[in-house]
């Protein structure tokens, strides 16, 4: 590893559009999203993120200013860093993974080690994302049903935080559908649990994708 990048945001649906930016900026490898708690109730949201990425020092470097700017456009920045030779071990932490724990999602690796470190080229899904983050599972259930029903997108990935308080569905599918989606979850979820994040991702980057069952 010749540099390790850490982004720390707020929410997930931030996090996978920090990954995505820094991704298409330079030529990283996005190599784990990890979660901590915030320290205040008055967060702007009730989830911490890192984005962890590896690569030439001279790319993490631009990745991370990429990422950063975004993130504190949305207000939802916190820290970064970035360490041009890290030392022996850090590695084990940086690869740590905390998303994936979904029995939805069993078929994916624990791990993004191997497919990080791995010589084949990642495939293009060729397709758009939308991602919506709820408080609640009752209002995240019934967000989905109003997107998948509102248009032609699939399910590929769930993530739910802090027993369940915080859910993020994500769907995939053209942009358009996508879009609508993500426009019609989101009015079905509000009554019920608040919105605390939304993206619509038009063409994501592989090293994004590679996360999810696409």
């Amino acid at each position: 590893m010749n540099a390790l990048g850490m982004i720390e945001v707020y929410s997930f649906t931030t996090a996978v559009r920090v990954a995505d930016i820094a991704a298409k900026t330079s030529g990283v490898k996005i190599i784990a999203f990890d979660r901590n708690r915030p320290k205040s109730a008055d967060a702007p949201a009730p989830l911490v993120m890192v984005v962890k990425m590896e690569g030439d020092t001279s790319e993490v470097k631009a990745a991370v200013e990429a990422g950063v700017e975004y993130a504190k456009k949305c207000g939802k920045y916190i820290v970064s860093h970035i360490i041009a030779n890290p030392g022996e071990g850090v590695d084990n932490m940086a690869y740590r993974l905390d998303i994936n724990k979904d029995k939805f999602n069993k078929k994916l690796p624990k791990s993004m080690r191997d497919i990080c470190n791995g010589n084949e080229p990642l495939k293009n899904p060729g397709k758009a994302i939308g991602l919506i983050e709820i408080e609640g599972l009752v209002a995240a259930i019934s967000g989905l049903d109003e997107m998948v029903k509102a248009a032609d997108v699939s399910l590929v990935h769930t993530e739910k935080r802090l027993g369940g308080r915080l859910v993020t569905l994500i769907v995939a599918g053209d942009i358009a559908p996508v879009k609508a989606a993500v426009e019609r979850g989101k009015v079905a979820a509000e009554p019920l649990g608040h919105v605390y994040g939304e993206e619509v991702i038009a063409a994501p980057h592989p090293e994004v994708t590679k996360f999810f069952d696409m």
